[in-house]
């Protein structure tokens, strides 16, 4: 027999060298899934060297996010064919993990992004802007004055539609209203929408266009938004260009960072060109 991993520790000795505590082997004995190796009459456990290794081994597999029942079964029926199966699905389980913190992380880098750009930008005065194009995913409303529950309804319909997708979607949600709509003075939403990472074969796509934009960041809520999109549309006209698609409202500032429904910050686009 090798003369290596042949040393006997005792339980303190072996928590030491495996850097937990006497309670945590206790545990593991009790689910037979880490048995000293020997137990002397007087009660006294002793550990193999060669032990450190399945302990380490069990450590590796709960960072996997793998249970100890889990690990229990698996290490009774250790052979290379489980060790791959068992690992192969703790892989392809921590890839989908992954992607979700990568998710959470985009939507906290454009929620970041978004309220630094509301702070830094003039409010209430209409600017010309060249924006990228967007990949965008709408839901249809009924382009009416909806009520609060109504609306409610909408948002979490389209919101669970993207996360039962694992589309990666910004927040808050925006909204889209039609050119014939807002020049006729209505500015009832027609869709809602949320900003994703890229196109997709979906109904519910929408490319925003790339281009010159008119833009304005409006100061209130929605009751007060006619005020700034006429603003906005003066602006249009006085300097020299005229509208060519949909308005796209989107809250910079919201419910994230004030509690005064009066103090959000909307900015309002509409696509626009030289007459």
């Amino acid at each position: 027999m090798s003369q290596y991993y042949q040393t006997y520790y005792t339980t303190g000795e072996f928590a030491k060298l495996c850097h937990t505590t006497k309670e945590t082997l206790f545990h593991y004995d009790q689910l037979g899934l880490l048995k000293p190796d020997l137990v002397k009459e007087n009660g006294y456990r002793y550990y193999l060297s060669k032990q450190y290794f399945e302990y380490d081994f069990i450590k590796v597999l709960q960072e996997a996010k793998m249970s100890l029942k889990e690990i229990q079964l698996f290490m009774k029926e250790r052979n290379s064919q489980n060790f791959v199966n068992i690992l192969s699905e703790k892989n392809q389980e921590l890839e989908n993990e992954k992607k979700k913190i990568q998710r959470i992380q985009y939507r906290i880098q454009q929620a970041i992004h978004m309220t630094e750009y509301g702070m830094k930008t003039k409010h209430m005065e209409p600017f010309f802007e060249e924006c990228k194009e967007e990949h965008l995913l709408t839901i249809s409303l009924p382009g009416r004055q909806m009520t609060d529950k109504e609306m409610m309804t909408y948002i979490s319909e389209h919101l669970e539609y993207c996360h039962q997708n694992h589309l990666t979607e910004e927040l808050p949600i925006g909204s889209i209203v039609y050119k014939n709509q807002y020049l006729k003075g209505s500015y009832n939403e027609n869709c809602y929408y949320v900003r994703i990472e890229k196109k997709r074969k979906d109904d519910n796509y929408w490319l925003k266009p790339k281009g010159l934009y008119g833009t304005i960041l409006h100061e209130g809520f929605y009751d007060t938004i006619h005020e700034s999109v006429c603003k906005l549309l003066d602006f249009i006209e006085k300097e020299g260009y005229q509208v060519i698609g949909d308005m796209y409202e989107y809250e910079i500032h919201n419910h994230f960072t004030s509690q005064d429904i009066y103090k959000y910050l909307i900015q309002i686009s509409i696509p626009v060109e030289k007459r």
